[in-house]
């Protein structure tokens, strides 16, 4: 079969195929140079878009930080630096047993007040109160001391219940102003994404609408501080679940030397101040008796701490004897 024949010039044909390729084949340099450009330009106007978004919620967040922290910030840092003060001296040194005058006529246990109880050794300094204070429970001597009803903390269950609120435990009101802590703010300035900043926002919501709220009571409401700082002493260890180390569930199990301070915080004074140990014992009644350890090893600390809490009284009171454990 013949060849197609060419119609036209050689040269013609040779030139028009290599515009052809030129137009739609081949991209010439300049226009990769001229689209990676473009491209270049679109990622860094985003990236700077995202970046001054990011900075304006970030500025957002911590402009209604600082308007709470106005509303109840200053009032509870120095609430907080003075009770940190006190326990940290408490821990130091114990000046002996002293009742003031005043505890006759301050009814500290149906009024609204402040709770911390620690081991001697978490207590010596402000950043480990801080640590230890959310293992701070109420329990059976809050439960056996305070005219507060509530069943559950009476019958040793630790931080039982909801209702009462009294008395607060000192590890809510940490928690509870954890959002406008310079650490908290520290924190979201160094978010460095929209998820990250995400998480600050929840938690400050959720702060505003459930824990903030509990701060202003604390803030406003507390009258009293009830410090309890227990002595460690050797008979603990074997009942700890780490061993060489004593915690305070197996502290509270035997007999101990606690510190108990109750400050006025209306007035400053410092209503009593003892030294006094918790000792006591307990039998079954009936054929059954409980067999499973943690309910015996509950059972124990409940009457300690009852015990505890009716020498204290005792002292403060002393016409009133046990009226402590009678009124519950």
């Amino acid at each position: 079969m013949a060849d197609k024949r060419e119609i036209g010039l050689k040269a013609v044909a040779s030139a028009r195929a290599e515009r052809s390729k030129t137009k739609y084949g081949k991209i010439d340099g300049r226009v990769w140079l001229m689209a990676g450009a473009a491209v270049v330009s679109t990622l860094v106007a985003a990236w700077t878009f995202n970046g001054r978004t990011l900075a304006t919620q970030k500025e957002e967040l911590l402009l209604q930080q600082h308007t709470a922290l106005s509303v109840v910030g200053d009032e509870w840092h120095v609430l907080r630096d003075r009770l940190e003060k006190l326990t940290v001296e408490a821990a130091s040194r114990f000046e002996g047993d002293r009742v003031d005058e005043s505890a006759t006529s301050f009814d500290f246990r149906s009024a609204p007040g402040l709770y911390l109880r620690l081991r001697v050794s978490e207590a010596t300094k402000v950043e480990d109160i801080r640590k230890h204070a959310k293992d701070s429970a109420k329990d059976a001597f809050t439960g056996c001391l305070l005219r507060e009803p509530n069943a559950a903390l009476a019958r040793g269950d630790a931080d039982a219940g909801a209702v009462p609120e009294q008395p607060w435990n000192l590890h809510r009101a940490y928690s509870a102003t954890r959002v406008l802590t310079e650490a908290w703010t520290s924190e979201v300035r160094a978010s460095d994404n929209k998820d990250r900043l995400r998480v600050f926002r929840q938690q400050y919501d959720r702060a505003l609408r459930d824990e903030i709220p509990v701060a202003i009571d604390i803030v406003k409401r507390a009258q009293f501080f009830l410090l309890v700082l227990d002595e460690d002493v050797p008979e603990a260890l074997s009942l700890s679940g780490d061993a060489g180390t004593i915690d305070q569930d197996a502290l509270q199990q035997v007999a101990h030397p606690a510190r108990v301070h109750i400050v006025n915080l209306k007035s400053g004074r410092e209503v009593a101040r003892l030294r006094r140990t918790g000792d006591a014992w307990f039998e079954f009644a009936g054929e059954k008796a409980v067999r499973d350890p943690e309910i015996q090893a509950a059972m124990k600390r409940q009457v300690n701490n009852c015990a505890l809490a009716q020498t204290v009284w005792a002292a403060i009171r002393p016409s009133a004897g046990a009226e402590a454990g009678s009124e519950k």
